[in-house]
Order: C-alpha cells, then sequence, then structure tokens
C-alpha cells in the first residue's frame, strides 16, 4: 500500500470501452472534469478513431503519461494492464460493467472521482500478477496475467492428466478438465466460482485452482509468492491451451514444457480513501439484490 499526492498526475490516458452505449458522452465529460483541473489527456488513436473523436484529443503512450482512467469493466481494466505492461503506469477504473470488482467506483461518481484522486484522496494498491513460461524446441515464451493463467483441455470429453512440481519436487498428479493459477487480485475471478479461497489482493502469493478434478483430493492451494510450479503432461499427449486473462488463448505444443510463478513486476491499481477489499467484497457478492417495490 502507497499513499500518494494527486498534484504528481500531469498527463492521463483515457481509456475507454469503446463499445459501450453512451461512451463518447463519459469520455467528453471525464475530460472536461480534467481540463477544469488544468491536466492534459488524451486517448490513443485507435480509441479516438473508433469514437469519432478528433485531435488534438489523441496522442501516443510514451514515458510522459503518469495516469491512466480505465472507463468500462473488469474486461477494459484487464484490457488496459495489457496495454500499461512496459510503463510503470497506475490506473484507476470507473465501472460501466456488471460487476466492477477491479474499478474504482461507478459510472455516475466519475467527475468525484476525478476530483478526489486530483486532491490526492487515494492510495495505490501493489497487485502481483501471475506469469508462465511456455518452452518448446524453437524456444520460449512468457505471458502474464493479472487475474489468472488456464491450463485446459481443447477436447472436451477427454480428461488431461497434469503431474505438478513445486520447485523441482513432485507435489500432485491431477485429473480433470485442466488447473488455474491465479493471482491474488484474481482470487475472486474465474478461481473463486471453481472452489478456490477469497485472498486479500495485495497478499503476495498465488493460487493453484483445479478444474473439475476427477479425484479425491481437489483442494486449491496457496503457494508462496517464490514458489514455481512446473506442468507435466502425463500419458499420451492431450491437446491442451492456455488462456490467458480470458483475452489470449495459446495452443500448448506437444512437447512443451510449462512453468507457472508470480511475476517479479506489479499493476498499479488506484484506490479512494474509505474504500476497501471488504467491503468491495460484501457489496458485490454477499450482499442480497435489491427489490423494487411497485
Amino acid at each position: 500500500m502507497e499513499n500518494s499526492g494527486g498534484g504528481s498526475f500531469k498527463e492521463v490516458l483515457i481509456i475507454p470501452n469503446v463499445g459501450k452505449e453512451g461512451i463518447a458522452q463519459m469520455v467528453r465529460a471525464v475530460g472536461q472534469s480534467l481540463d477544469r483541473i488544468g491536466v492534459r489527456h488524451f486517448l490513443l488513436p485507435r480509441d479516438a478513431e473508433a469514437l469519432g473523436v478528433q485531435s488534438p484529443t489523441e496522442g501516443q503512450l510514451d514515458d510522459d503519461v503518469d495516469l491512466a482512467i480505465v472507463l468500462g469493466g473488469d474486461g477494459t481494466v484487464l484490457h488496459a494492464v495489457d496495454v500499461l505492461w512496459d510503463f510503470d503506469v497506475p490506473l484507476v477504473g470507473i465501472n460501466i460493467g456488471k460487476m466492477g470488482f477491479l474499478t474504482a467506483a461507478e459510472m455516475h461518481e466519475a467527475e468525484q472521482v476525478v476530483e478526489k484522486i486530483f486532491a490526492g484522496q487515494y492510495w495505490v494498491s501493489e497487485r502481483v500478477p501471475v506469469a508462465c513460461t511456455l518452452g518448446t524446441e524453437e524456444g520460449s515464451g512468457e505471458f502474464r496475467a493479472l487475474n489468472e493463467i488456464v491450463i485446459g483441455k481443447l477436447v472436451r470429453e477427454r480428461l488431461i492428466h497434469l503431474s505438478t512440481y513445486i520447485n523441482g519436487e513432485f507435489f500432485m498428479r491431477y485429473s480433470g478438465d485442466g488447473l488455474i493459477f491465479s493471482s491474488a487480485t484474481g482470487s475472486t475471478a474465474y478461481s473463486l466460482s471453481s472452489g478456490g479461497p477469497i485472498v486479500t489482493p495485495e497478499l503476495k502469493c498465488f493460487l493453484l485452482t483445479p478444474i473439475c478434478a476427477h479425484m479425491l483430493f481437489s483442494r486449491p492451494m496457496v503457494l508462496d509468492v517464490h514458489d514455481r510450479v512446473k506442468v507435466v503432461v502425463e500419458e499420451e499427449p492431450e491437446r491442451l491451451a492456455l488462456s490467458i486473462d480470458g483475452r489470449q488463448d495459446v495452443e500448448v505444443p506437444q512437447d512443451a514444457h510449462i512453468e507457472f510463478y508470480s511475476s517479479g513486476k506489479t499493476v498499479r491499481i488506484i484506490e479512494l480513501h474509505g474504500s476497501s477489499f471488504y467491503r468491495t467484497l460484501r457489496e458485490k457478492f454477499l450482499s442480497p439484490p435489491s427489490v423494487e417495490k411497485a
């Protein structure tokens, strides 16, 4: 957790979900709030083109950008994380989606969010993503995800058998539909729906959660941030794929070796003063739906 003052932000990138109804109006409203403060702001060219917004609101992501405002739901936040991977830029999400678990506020609070950030009424939550190295005879590639990386089967009717090795030591042979490797932030996403624990998002750890395990012992595991998990496909080769935050699918070659671990780089998410993970958890997941009276 890091406390910061709001006056240090000089250039803001707005990342909208361009497919949302009324998003152009919301982009303008956020832009007007930033104009009143005297802060430069812009859209990436592809977003400006999609919304029909003309220069000078177009720009390029570079080292001068020091804040990103994300307009959308959790999927848009994950997209923004992809955009910002190579830049040390904190982001704040304003929810236009359904769940909005990764966002700081709802759509009608957009103006207040801008005012609070530039008044220094926020803190920065450091999130540790999960990562994976996929190696073959031709080389290797690394994938990173704020929420989770899933190794699963491409043939629905068949079980897959995966042996896991933690820090070089054999741990468990899993039979089922696959395994979820989740960050603490992603514990409230796919891992949760598969029976995984809820973990406070700033905890330095990652999770291993089986999917529909066909075995008596199928408990999820909470692993140390320094652990490394190697996954080996047992028996005859299976057609497998990696799903990275549900946004990218990569087929796993039959000769591949796969290793999962926590990323060495954090994602910085801005939270407003007065907010808490436990309140968000209660409001998003545990509160009964309201019933409108006739």
